[in-house]
């Protein structure tokens, strides 16, 4: 009989994540919160993210988190260290032994430069490594609607940053209007100083965007990925070709593109071999915790612990610097 999976048997198992963005403004405004400081505008609503569907959805709930801008003064080396480390912090109480954290915020590039934000991120993750014991990669996200040129730049800049824990490159943003193929400069330059590639895909588009991903932009893991499942010769291509799926459940149904978690296509790409993982993405803004996506997996769709523990193999398969993983998750293990 299969072991009963209960949320403390979730959190107790050693845990990898690798798609989770550091939400630079979410994270300002609480630490500014706590630290109670004056002529911090509290956020309103624009525009009801219920009424949008997809990216939409998940704009307007971003936009809500930062509305009402918070001061461009809160944008400082050693705030970015804190809610780096906070972020750590959090993800090793919940006993995710190794994390990828992405980046792309225009107003911490902007104000800090990009190595510098990358360099106050490294400071962060070093402390929390220290108290924690947690590895941790960063991916530089370069996003879609801000162009390839912009894309070149950054990629560019990342290349520069492996010494501050830059491991990959992530392209988010809007799929539908901004082909993989406009970012085929940015991947190649990052691909050639030994950075991993992720694509944001099958989450707002269908099969078709994963397939321009993997072709066009060479990708080696998938952000989301789920709508895979539409296309069978597709699920056979990721199957035979290890291609790691960085699935979010609960990111999928808030932003209304699949109904529920018993309807997410999870677990019908597990059965199907394809190397799926679980994933976290906005924690903040979405409430969620890496042990919460697993036991909700349990819960709805029925994997057992062996099966959530195949997941985390397949993380640190996954992850762009598999070895700090693999270390991670054998110390936790004991």
């Amino acid at each position: 009989m299969a072991q009963e999976v209960t949320r403390e048997s979730v959190h107790a198992l050693p845990k990898a994540e690798l798609h989770v963005h550091l939400e630079t403004s979410l994270r300002l405004r609480r630490l500014a919160q706590e630290l109670h400081a004056p002529s911090l505008v509290e956020p309103y609503l624009v525009s009801d993210p219920k009424r949008h569907v997809g990216y939409d959805r998940l704009r307007r709930l971003r936009y809500l988190g930062r509305a009402g801008k918070i001061p461009d003064t809160l944008y400082t080396h050693r705030n970015v260290a804190q809610i780096t480390y906070e972020l750590l912090r959090e993800a090793a109480q919940d006993n995710v032994r190794y994390v990828e954290i992405r980046v792309g915020g225009r107003r911490g590039f902007a104000l800090l430069g990009i190595r510098g934000m990358l360099e106050a991120m490294a400071e962060g993750r070093a402390r929390a490594r220290e108290e924690f014991g947690i590895r941790c990669g960063f991916l530089v996200t370069l996003v879609r609607e801000r162009g390839p040129e912009h894309a070149l730049e950054v990629a560019e800049i990342a290349a520069s940053c492996v010494d501050c824990g830059v491991v990959g490159l992530d392209l988010a943003g809007d799929e539908e209007n901004f082909p993989p193929a406009l970012f085929a400069r940015a991947c190649e330059v990052a691909r050639e100083a030994g950075l991993g590639i992720t694509v944001h895909a099958g989450e707002f588009s269908g099969p078709a965007s994963v397939w321009t991903a993997i072709y066009q932009l060479g990708a080696r893991r998938i952000g989301h990925g789920f709508r895979a499942v539409e296309d069978p010769e597709l699920v056979a291509y990721l199957r035979e070709h290890r291609i790691t799926l960085e699935v979010c459940p609960t990111s999928n149904v808030r932003l209304g593109l699949v109904p529920g978690w018993k309807e997410h296509p999870l677990r019908a790409l597990y059965d199907a071999g394809v190397r799926v993982t679980l994933n976290s993405d906005d924690p903040l803004l979405l409430r969620t915790s890496l042990t919460w996506e697993m036991h909700c997996a349990a819960r709805e769709l029925n994997f057992t612990l062996d099966d959530l523990r195949t997941m985390v193999r397949y993380a640190a398969e996954g992850a762009f610097d598999a070895r700090a993983a693999t270390e991670a998750l054998a110390v936790a293990a004991g």
